[in-house]
């Protein structure tokens, strides 16, 4: 009786950690629609915080990662950097500037939380 017991357990944290804790962070494809949409949100807030006339953009997106809470919480990290678009201009396409002292590039990790049944979400944490 007690092997049984010990066997449950082992398989247990056996299975935890190949899985990950339940309710942790998982790897997401960066590619995904609804990251893309999380960080999208993300760039266009913090694009909004900036007193500069250009527009930011995300050269790379290092890493993304998801949470289940009440909703999706997402945590990605980008490499950003300064576009040739102002920050008023309409369906422009924008390229970042070659130089870097133009581009400035930098990374920044957002955090965001999406509830889509609520037509809701929002940016958490923002770290430049």
């Amino acid at each position: 009786m007690m092997w049984k017991i010990a066997f449950v357990c082992l398989s247990a944290l056996f299975t935890v950690g190949l899985t990950g804790l339940v309710g942790g962070f998982t790897d997401v494809d960066v590619n995904d629609e609804r990251v893309q949409n999380a960080m999208n949100f993300a760039v266009a807030q913090h694009n909004r915080k900036l007193n500069d006339m250009y527009l930011r953009q995300v050269v790379e997106v290092v890493k993304a990662k998801s949470q289940v809470v009440a909703g999706m919480k997402y945590v990605i990290t980008v490499k950003m950097a300064r576009s040739s678009c102002r920050k008023n201009s309409a369906n422009e396409e924008c390229s970042n500037h070659a130089d870097p002292a133009q581009a400035m590039p930098y990374q920044c990790t957002f955090t965001v939380w999406s509830r889509p049944w609520l037509s809701d979400i929002q940016l958490l944490n923002e770290k430049c």
